[in-house]
């Protein structure tokens, strides 16, 4: 066993037995989560924000009453229930009250996708931090990823189809920062047909076949025959065949991702069982066998892991950038007041079809945080955090 590791695993002993003596009949799994949350700080590099804390913490700059705050700020940020969709672009004036310093993101990221998180901020320092949510809501005791010194951006794929995702931004104690957070997502996986894209997919996930008794697994791809097909990712070539309903055919496993993707109707194959290819390798040629000989040349694409599931995620487009919202707010975090006429609503996503949180008093004065699109995302005098739009 390598040294680090005998150092971890001794660690996590230890650990063990202290939080055994000091707890006595608590519950396997509690005990195993407050373990590894303990060895996560011993021996996991610290992030960005951490890092600052620390150096803030020894060096005694900012009174201790003030960087507990600042923490706690961070720590409750996510009790924030706001979702938005992807991509997303929203811009924060983070210059009120420590209390205030921490605003947390929520959303929804598919499988075989590629997250790109990115911030530009105009002057002060300011910290990001992508965490996984837990089937109770709460969030993982690490991020899965944060921006570095000096390095507002960083990418992100899931391990599963879909996360959930919070990310967290905060800016330093006592410094006025505006931050452009952009949230895109990109195709994990290279376009299986050379020359095409999603426009090409004709027949999706979950068509009527066979007069209905069946259900399509996969997604048509239309081009001429002889169109190269493609590696969609390094792997193995598990199966060559042809016969049956997809002629002639390809499987090929994602060792990385634990799936397999099956190529049907080919005209040509050029590759063999076993064999190890890479990302954009030419497996064989569009056609039209097997049960596809009386319908235009296509390739039938699936992706199976622990059964079929829908490839179109892993096969769009690229994200379009984020449009910039349509106001700004001029003085940092403004006091901002409900207009004196018409219903105004306190919503959880910045979407006119949005959750109702509750209907905003006429006149009601709200503390602006940031701006996406057409909505300001507002903390109210109740403590309430959400979106409105004003127009």
């Amino acid at each position: 066993m390598p040294r680090s590791s005998t150092i971890r695993f001794n660690l996590l002993l230890l650990i063990l037995l202290a939080i055994v003596m000091s707890y006595g009949s608590c519950n396997w799994r509690g005990l195993f989560e407050r373990a590894e949350s303990l060895v996560e700080k011993l021996v996991k590099p610290k992030t960005a924000r951490e890092k600052y804390l620390s150096r803030l913490e020894k060096e005694g700059a900012v009174a201790g009453a003030v960087l507990e705050k600042w923490e706690q700020s961070f720590t409750n940020a996510d009790t924030q229930q706001l979702v938005v969709t992807l991509p997303h672009r929203e811009i924060f004036a983070l210059d009120g009250p420590v209390a205030t310093s921490a605003q947390a993101i929520r959303f929804t990221l598919p499988g075989g996708r590629i997250l790109r998180v990115t911030g530009e901020v105009d002057s002060g320092k300011v910290f990001g931090e992508l965490y996984r949510v837990m089937d109770d809501g709460r969030r993982s005791n690490s991020p899965v990823r944060s921006w570095e010194e000096g390095k507002l951006s960083f990418d992100y794929e899931p391990a599963g189809r879909s996360e959930r995702m919070i990310f967290l931004l905060q800016s330093a104690p006592g410094t006025r920062v505006d931050a452009q957070i952009a949230l895109t997502t990109k195709a994990a996986l290279l376009f299986p047909v050379a020359g095409k894209d999603q426009r090409a997919i004709k027949s999706f996930w979950g068509d009527s076949r066979a007069g209905g008794k069946r259900a399509h697994k996969g997604n048509d791809i239309f081009a001429p025959k002889g169109t190269p097909l493609l590696a969609v990712a390094d792997g193995r070539i598990r199966k060559v065949a042809n016969g049956g309903l997809g002629g002639k055919t390809i499987w090929l496993y994602d060792r990385k991702r634990n799936q397999s993707y099956y190529y049907a109707h080919l005209d040509s194959q050029y590759v063999r069982r076993a064999q190890n290819v890479r990302r954009g390798d030419t497996l064989g040629t569009v056609g039209n066998t097997g049960n596809a000989r009386t319908t235009p040349p296509h390739l039938h694409f699936g992706v199976y892991a622990g059964g079929a599931y829908d490839p179109n995620p892993l096969l769009r487009n690229d994200d379009p950038a984020p449009p910039q919202p349509k106001y700004r707010l001029n003085t940092g975090q403004a006091t901002l007041a409900v207009p004196k006429r018409g219903n105004h609503y306190l919503r959880q996503q910045p979407d006119r079809k949005g959750t109702v949180l509750r209907q905003l008093e006429n006149e009601e004065p709200v503390t602006g945080i940031s701006v996406t699109g057409r909505f300001y995302r507002v903390l109210t005098e109740r403590g309430e955090y959400g979106y409105v739009n004003f127009d």
